[in-house]
């Protein structure tokens, strides 16, 4: 088992300014400075736990950790503000989720986490998209979108 949800809630509104650039905003700025958010994480073998990130950043590292996964390889999730990491490690067909804060480890299985990425993208693009709709006009959307179709 393996979850991985934001609390729409919780998501803190971009400034007027902010909002009205939001077409042409550099991709940087949409990872590290826009739509900060709780998250949820939970995995067999470890309880459900909450941490607050920009949702496009997490976002972003999980894709990438899809791919690594789907390649063979092992995926990470680190935080630019922080030396927090998650590591997904392969483990035959199932995936270890460490975290480099708490020594308990988790599993899931491989399809389950390449899901439970696709899920989070879609969930959180929809969202964004839906509050802000200018987003759909910056190239980081369309880039976000290909890279999730590449797991279609």
């Amino acid at each position: 088992m393996l979850l991985i949800e934001f609390d729409r809630d919780s998501m803190r509104e971009p400034s007027e300014r902010q909002v009205a650039d939001l077409g042409s905003t550099l991709e940087w700025k949409l990872r590290y400075v826009y739509f900060e958010a709780d998250v949820t994480l939970a995995a067999d073998g470890f309880d459900a736990e909450n941490f607050r990130v920009p949702v496009l950043d997490f976002l972003y590292c999980l894709l990438l950790s899809a791919r690594a996964i789907r390649e063979g390889e092992n995926g990470r999730v680190s935080f630019t503000e922080s030396d927090v990491l998650i590591d997904f490690v392969r483990d035959g067909s199932d995936l270890k989720v460490l975290r480099s804060w708490d020594p308990v480890p988790g599993h899931c299985g491989t399809d389950e986490f390449i899901a439970a990425v696709c899920r989070f993208t879609a969930d959180c693009l929809e969202f964004i998209t839906g509050e802000y709709p200018a987003f759909r006009k910056n190239p980081t959307f369309r880039k976000l979108t290909l890279f999730r179709s590449e797991f279609a």
